[in-house]
């Protein structure tokens, strides 16, 4: 047996005959009409996206060797015959995401999120380039799903100093600041502190907002919203509506209603999409898009991997390999999985995954535990406790196998440092024998891994990841026999925190609250 997921590349310039199976190749006009290509040289060579031979160099793959009883022992891994036993709830859990009939099935939206249309991307992409000419700042304003696809995306496909980079080297597109996530009183006031208070304002010193939200009471995000909209009122005046854009509900929420008496450009989040699958919607593409990305690459790269996880065979499917593979080891008493991204780049790809998980899958006292790590820097601390501590951890390892960067060890003549070994060696291949050494010695001691493996990062290859993910921890849901798209736990706190803030339809839970136990002042140390 096979322990990578096959694939089969369909070009986007092609589509299936139904009746047989041949592919009929698109003309390039119609794909020029339809938004993907540019008749400009510039823009044909900055789709290679398209391109079938550079498509299957960049497939997504799933190393799942680590998994199994035959290189782990008996006792850790898997055989292959449990995976083959899995098949037949395998197969509800598909018939239920393929017939739109399983639990949430109102919220799957997403699935169709990789067949958008051109003319939606160029919408985006309009008012991102609009926003961008405005002025050298954008402020992202969102919270969980509304907020760490999009910084996931960006802290992935740009520099960790991209704000501190001219606007020329930035492409003539704006620094990029993400606030509404908290309510930290100082970390806001410092992202206030570097905006104007008063107009006028030129490009250097202007700066923009995209509010996300789908209900628009949000609290953390709609006090923000508050703030920094008063701002831009007090700097543009009645120019304001020219600054501000709101992704929202289409018709519902206190977001739509302000947006609609403002004036201001709005973008709808799908009423069949909840917000931690939202990365495809304009939650995630408008705020890429104003930072220079490619957003139809992002879709691309996710219409790529939906073919690929439209098969019913778990074997040729990566995201039903990686569900069946983590409900099997969360049912042997592994509830813990670790998301180790061995490229700095990829981190916010693990938060982002954390929420996916916890959200979708903690439910009913049940559901593994996901954590987000970087290695190697991480092993320098969790790495005692994976390869220790106790067996309850599945290791699930973003691998980049080409950085977009060289940087060889230099050669020294009084090697005083010792590292002369190492002359001639690049950090990729000092990062990938980390790797590599790191899951033997897991395997070694009977501990399971799983590699996720990008060619390199990119936009295409991001589109698959995430894509996947979703899929996966869809599937996984539907194994664990809960509804993987409610969070009835997140409205239970919401409740009595906004009866505590003094929230007049909730002031039952404020007495609720009022009447709790009260603790000992001799408990407090």
């Amino acid at each position: 047996m096979h322990c990578f997921i096959r694939f089969q590349t369909i070009p986007v310039d092609r589509i299936v005959n139904q009746g047989n199976n041949e592919s009929v190749k698109i003309p390039r006009q119609v794909m020029i009409n339809a938004g993907f290509l540019s008749a400009s040289k510039e823009s044909r060579r900055s789709v290679e996206f398209l391109n079938p031979e550079w498509q299957a160099r960049m497939a997504v793959r799933l190393d799942y060797n680590y998994m199994l009883s035959r290189m782990i022992g008996t006792q850790s891994g898997l055989d292959e015959s449990a995976l083959e036993a899995l098949g037949p709830a395998l197969a509800l859990a598909h018939h239920a995401i393929e017939t739109r009939t399983g639990d949430g099935s109102e919220f799957l939206g997403f699935l169709d999120l990789p067949e958008q249309a051109p003319s939606e991307l160029a919408a985006i992409q309009a008012c991102a380039d609009r926003l961008a000419a405005l002025a050298d700042t954008h402020v992202v304003l969102g919270i969980g799903g509304s907020y760490l696809g999009a910084r996931a995306i960006l802290e992935a496909l740009f520099s960790p100093y991209r704000n501190e980079l001219s606007r020329a080297q930035r492409n003539g597109r704006p620094r990029i600041y993400f606030e509404g996530n908290n309510l930290d009183t100082d970390v806001m006031h410092a992202l206030l502190e570097r905006l104007p208070t008063q107009g006028p304002v030129g490009i250097d010193d202007g700066f923009t907002q995209n509010v996300i939200s789908k209900s628009g009471g949000t609290i953390e995000t709609a006090v923000a919203f508050r703030l920094f909209r008063q701002r831009a009122e007090q700097v543009y005046g009645s120019a304001v509506r020219d600054v501000i854009v709101a992704t929202t509900d289409a018709q519902l929420g206190n977001l739509k209603r302000l947006s609609d008496r403002a004036g201001y450009e709005t973008f709808v989040i799908p009423d069949n999409v909840g917000g931690r699958f939202s990365i495809l919607t304009p939650v995630g593409l408008l705020p890429a898009a104003i930072a220079g990305v490619d957003i139809r690459a992002l879709v691309a790269g996710a219409h790529a991997m939906a073919i690929r996880c439209r098969s019913n065979k778990m074997f040729e499917n990566p995201a039903y390999m990686y569900a069946a593979l983590m409900h099997l080891s969360y049912q042997r008493g592994r509830n813990v999985s670790l998301m180790a991204s061995w490229s700095k780049r990829l981190e916010y790809v693990g938060f982002w995954y954390d929420q996916l998980c916890a959200e979708s899958l903690g439910k009913a006292e049940g559901g593994r535990i996901p954590i987000a790590s970087v290695n190697s820097r991480d092993l320098h601390a969790r790495g005692q406790q994976i390869q220790e501590g106790p067996r309850n951890t599945v290791v699930t390892n973003l691998v980049v196998e080409r950085s977009a960067h060289a940087i060889t060890v230099p050669d020294d003549r009084d090697d005083l440092d010792g590292l002369n070994y190492l002359t001639g060696w690049s950090l990729d291949q000092m990062q990938t024998g980390a790797m590599e050494g790191t899951r033997f010695a897991y395997a070694k001691d009977g501990r399971p891994s799983i590699n996720l493996i990008l060619p390199e990062i990119n936009a295409y290859t991001l589109g698959q990841l995430f894509y996947l993910l979703e899929v996966a921890t869809l599937t996984e849901g539907y194994l664990q026999g809960i509804n993987p798209l409610d969070q009835p736990g997140v409205e239970a706190y919401k409740k009595f925190m906004f009866g505590n803030l003094g929230r007049p339809d909730m002031a039952n839970y404020k007495a609720e609250f009022d009447a709790r136990p009260q603790g000992l002042a001799h408990s407090v140390v």
